[in-house]
């Protein structure tokens, strides 16, 4: 009889790939509550699709387990207080250098950096009103360009219901256009001329009116709800499904809208806004900008009472529906129904 002995070799101990440093502001003191993130190299990222990152703590260090190895790009941004990501580059502070970047390997599986977070961006707060009513104009496409580098540009559609919006603005002069459905063009500071500069300095905040004239085939249209007239309008479709708030955790996010039919409907329209995710435990939609499977960003048109779409991310979203008749005359929204995105 042959006797065998097994020999076991001992268990390998995984590589802790770790970025570790400091976050600090123009007085050298540390900032607590930065994200700071580690973004592998596009091949990478395309093989695992993941970011990873952490938050400063009250002296400012902060610890990142990439749990890969990677060439890797650090992003540090703290927008609430005014610290945009450099990742953008129309908000990016010239005066910086770049993000530090970075390869671990299996010989190289650590890293230490100090990022400077340099001067906080400025701020501006826009006011849109409609010239004819007074009324809030409560959506509206805002692009904003460096004069001396036009094509860096920055913007998207804005949503506030009572008309007022706060933009980031750069570290350096820009122009800033307005344009919203029904509305002829805006450029800021007066409304006219599409070369005037708008400086912010950085950490400041400055106020800015802008009252929108209508085209006029929009003239004698309600736009806004306030001008919305019962028994003119058609009323507000009663939403179904998903209930509001309601959590998933599912994916891939594929999501079902239901409603009741509205009398006199010749279809409907379905509007789908993405909230920002960044806070995982905020239960709230913040930033609301809209979400679109094609290139238009505006509301779906759908003939029926269903519709049925994939969601962005794990994040909060919203939805409403309204209606429109025959005569193309838009009913009156229903209400926002929350989403929340957990997978």
């Amino acid at each position: 009889m042959l006797a065998f002995l097994a020999v076991s070799s001992p268990a390998q101990t995984p590589i802790d790939y770790r970025i570790t440093g400091k976050v600090f502001d123009e007085s050298n003191q540390g900032v607590e509550r930065v994200r700071v993130c580690a973004i592998p190299a596009p091949a990478d990222y395309i093989k695992l699709p993941q970011v990873e990152c952490a938050l400063s703590d009250s002296q400012g260090n902060f610890q990142i387990r990439t749990g890969r190895p990677s060439h890797f790009r650090i992003i540090a941004e703290k927008s609430a207080a005014g610290y945009q990501s450099p990742q953008y580059e129309f908000y990016r502070n010239p005066t910086l250098a770049p993000p530090p970047e970075v390869t671990l390997s299996e010989t190289n599986p650590t890293a230490n950096f100090s990022i400077p977070l340099g001067p906080k961006n400025g701020a501006l707060i826009v006011t849109m009103i409609d010239a004819t009513t007074n009324l809030p104009v409560e959506n509206a496409r805002i692009s904003m360009c460096q004069v001396n580098n036009p094509r860096i540009c920055s913007g998207g559609v804005y949503k506030n219901r009572d008309g007022l919006f706060k933009l980031v603005a750069p570290h350096v002069p820009f122009t800033l256009r307005i344009s919203a459905e029904g509305y002829e063009e805006w450029w800021a500071p007066n409304g006219l001329g599409k070369s005037n500069a708008i400086s912010v300095p950085s950490g400041t905040q400055i106020e800015l009116s802008s009252a929108l004239h209508r085209k006029p085939e929009f003239a004698n249209r309600p736009i806004s709800e306030a001008e919305k007239q019962p028994l003119i309008n058609l009323p507000a479709p009663v939403l179904l499904s998903p209930a509001d708030r309601v959590e998933f955790r599912v994916y891939p996010r594929h999501t079902k809208l239901e409603w009741q039919p509205v009398e006199g409907a010749a279809y409907y329209l379905v509007e789908i806004d993405v909230c920002d995710g960044r806070d995982r435990e905020l239960r709230e939609c913040v930033n609301p900008g809209p979400f679109s499977a094609t290139r238009n960003l505006g509301p779906v048109k759908v003939v029926g009472t269903t519709y049925e779409f994939d969601f962005v991310g794990r994040q909060p979203g919203r939805w409403r529906i309204w209606a429109v008749d025959g005569k193309g005359q838009e009913g009156f929204k229903s209400p926002w129904r929350l989403i929340f995105y957990l997978k």
